[in-house]
């Protein structure tokens, strides 16, 4: 076989589009290439998939289960190559260690799109094992055999072999180097609806996530934090605590600093939790609280405006040179957007598990990034990291919080001082007052354009609290910072463009939030393209189209290549449905926004209000537009963007962290005000069609709402330039 060299696109094209499917050459974890005759109970060719002799199929998924669905679509992607029975296939947690370092990580909307590929060749390899069986067995050529519906079909006697009954001579064939993938145009599973593998159990209350493990022996511990970070114990007064029945002990641990930023805490183990939540209210505790407990959220934000109109810190990204374009004032617009603190807020709060003896580390958990954890515990805990085993476990959300693992960490400092497992629970007042918070933002933005109003001058000047490992904010290299159309994939054609970026430090830890940087961006860039055209008297949608249609694809951060036709498309589908362009009640008003996010997915929304009176409002429909290429479930598609569109909607209306002398003033779901029932109205999501790889969908239906809903505000005469909206007075019905 002559071997061809393709690049990325190419080979994309090939894969999706080939009349007959693509052979391939690869490597897979978890392979042997050992042949003859082993001892065989099951057919295991790769750390993906298991076939025993009853021929049940048992698929391994190395990404981590949150709510997003991927122990339902990854599995899908190697149930369609093997040619199974989707509904009969069970799915179970990969165990940490058989894929690859790193492999287990999960984030960034990256499962489907970073593992569509491995997981296609898992299952075209593992049917060609159990083809090449048959044929043997049958004395025949395979290329006269075919898998269907988890059995091998002799095409021409019409004999049949189950894979159970194969799965032992499968066992022994040598594993293929090239296999033939399926045409797209041919799929069965792919593409086609599923519900969640485990919603049953998630109904019946059978699922086990981290709050629900136990293990035998352990001890509850809850644990009092210091309220500011990199504070210390400088005493601790525990005769109240150690009275309540079923108190055990109670231990202390000192802070980390960069990266992690787990706070130094006091810690009360118990054989119940009640006897530890009730101890805990009995400490009587002194902290040093350090040099920085003074700072708050108010002053903040002033520092942020100040610093707006001076220099920036750190040029990002520049096209042409803003510097000479000239304008009057009539003909420039600037503007500055302002967005809070956010915290995660899961539905299921922190818990883990860690058990340390004779230098052994056993951990139970929900982990989003369970390697690098391991690293980091190995260091901070004085461990080797091979004696450090993961026990991985669902999760009742995460949205980025378990990215971090400082609540993993803790766990193994309070074990390290007890013979028996410890399992470390957080309450909501915990959860919310220590978290890694998406970072608080400001925005400065200038457009200036020429007499006939053409766009000549974009500028668009970032500032956070940045989620970069330095603590000082002085050495910012990590410009992912201004990702969301403030960096290299800015989606418009402006002639002239200069993006820029400076830290503003603040003593509080920062983490990814759903959407990550394009969220907090993409508020500003879709409010202030809707300001511009509102201030040209020209429509919002037209004009984007307009800086869209005919402009090239580019490659933008990360070697991502956006395609601006088609977020042109998402904004025009959007704007469709929601009836743009169509005579509207009176006092309706209507506002859109678009976005491309950096896992190869384009999605847009559009809102409709009605006006109930100056600054009330009604919300009376959003239509959603995703292209995400290749659906691999719609209905885990429709699930996600509905949450993302929720998860949004929280956030212009009424999220908010605020913080004084150092300290979160919020504790609970009553002052940390979430997206409710009464808040959403009727929404619609819509899909464009394509045979393209396939993309990310859990992040990517977050980043548009805010400026739509906004948007639409400023249509009908109110125009809101910092989250969530309810500062600026607006209320809603």
């Amino acid at each position: 076989m002559k071997k061809i060299a393709i690049d990325r696109r190419r080979f994309i094209k090939i894969t999706t589009l080939g009349s007959g499917g693509l052979v391939l050459g690869f490597t897979l974890p978890g392979f042997s290439r050992a042949a003859g005759p082993v001892p065989c109970d099951h057919f295991q060719p790769n750390a993906f998939i298991r076939i025993d002799k009853a021929g049940q199929v048992t698929i391994f998924v190395g990404k981590q289960e949150m709510g997003q669905g991927v122990n339902t679509s990854l599995p899908m992607i190697v149930a369609e190559e093997l040619e199974v029975d989707f509904q009969k296939v069970k799915e179970e947690i990969a165990p940490f260690g058989s894929l690859s370092k790193d492999a287990h990580d999960t984030g960034g909307s990256q499962s489907v799109t970073g593992s569509w590929e491995e997981l296609r060749k898992a299952g075209a390899v593992a049917k060609a094992m159990l083809v090449a069986a048959a044929a043997k067995k049958w004395g025949v050529d395979p290329g006269i055999c075919k898998a269907e519906n988890g059995m091998v079909i002799n095409a021409v006697t019409g004999q049949t072999l189950s894979y159970g009954e194969l799965a032992c001579d499968a066992a022994g064939i040598p594993v293929p180097t090239e296999v033939k993938l399926k045409n797209i145009r041919d799929f069965r599973i792919v593409g086609k609806e599923q519900r969640k593998k485990n919603l049953k159990d998630m109904l019946t209350g059978r699922a086990k996530y981290g709050m629900d493990l136990v293990i035998p022996g352990m001890f509850y511990a809850v644990v009092e934090r210091c309220p500011v970070l990199g504070g210390s114990v400088i005493s601790v007064d525990d005769k109240e605590a150690l009275t309540v029945p079923g108190v055990v002990k109670v231990v202390t641990y000192a802070g980390t600093g960069k990266p992690m930023h787990m706070r130094a805490g006091v810690a009360v183990l118990a054989t119940n939790t009640w006897a530890a939540l009730k101890a805990r209210k009995l400490l009587k505790i002194k902290w040093n609280e350090g040099d920085r407990n003074k700072e708050n959220t108010e002053q903040l934000f002033k520092i942020f405006a100040a610093r707006a109109a001076e220099l920036p810190q750190n040029t990002v990204h520049t096209i042409g040179d803003t510097g000479v374009v000239t304008a009057t004032k009539s003909r420039t617009l600037t503007a500055e957007y302002a967005a809070p603190f956010l915290a995660h807020a899961m539905m299921e709060p922190l818990n883990f598990i860690a058990q340390v003896k004779d230098g052994q580390c056993e951990l139970w958990g929900g982990l989003q990034l369970p390697d690098w954890t391991v690293d980091t515990i190995a260091k901070e805990c004085s461990l080797e990291r091979n004696n450090i085993k993961v026990n991985l476990a669902l999760m009742g959300g995460a949205f980025g919080r378990r990215l971090m693992c400082d609540f993993a960490l803790e766990a193994v400092k309070i074990a390290q001082q007890t013979d028996k497992p410890v399992k470390v629970i957080w309450d909501r007042t915990d959860d919310i007052r220590n978290d890694n918070y998406r970072p608080a933002n400001y925005h400065r933005m200038q457009a200036k354009w020429d007499d006939q109003g053409a766009l000549q001058s974009w500028e668009h000047h970032v500032l956070s609290t940045p989620i970069s490992w330095m603590t000082d904010g002085t050495d910012i290299k990590d410009v992912s910072e201004n990702l969301g159309g403030a960096h290299k994939d800015f989606w418009y054609a402006v002639p002239n463009v200069k993006t820029t970026y400076s830290p503003v430090d603040f003593n509080l830890h920062r983490g990814w939030l759903r959407g990550v940087e394009p969220v907090q961006n993409v508020f500003a860039v879709e409010c202030f393209i809707d300001e511009v055209a509102r201030k040209l008297k020209k429509d919002p949608l037209q004009y984007r189209l307009s800086l869209l249609e005919g402009r090239a694809p580019f490659t933008a951060y990360w070697e991502k290549t956006v395609e601006p036709e088609r977020l042109a498309g998402v904004l025009k589908l959007a704007a469709e449905k929601i009836g743009w362009n169509q005579k509207r009640k009176k006092n309706h008003f209507l506002g859109i926004a678009g976005h491309m996010f950096f896992c190869d997915s384009y999605a847009a929304h559009a809102i409709e209000i009605e006006l109930l009176a100056p600054k009330k409002f009604r919300l009376v429909k959003i239509v959603a537009r995703i292209d995400c290429g290749l659906v691999i479930n719609p209905d885990g598609l429709k699930n996600q963007m509905e949450g993302g569109t929720v998860f949004g909607l929280g956030q212009v209306l009424k999220n908010e962290i605020t913080v004084e002398n150092s300290r979160v003033v919020q504790d609970g779901f009553n002052n940390f005000e979430l997206a409710r029932y009464s808040d959403v109205p009727e929404i619609e999501i819509h899909t464009v069609k394509s045979e393209a790889k396939p993309g990310g969908v859990g992040e990517v239906g977050v980043a548009t709402v805010s400026p739509a809903l906004c948007n639409a505000l400023a249509a009908a005469g109110q125009r809101p330039r910092s989250l969530p909206i309810k500062n600026e007075g607006f209320t809603w019905v």
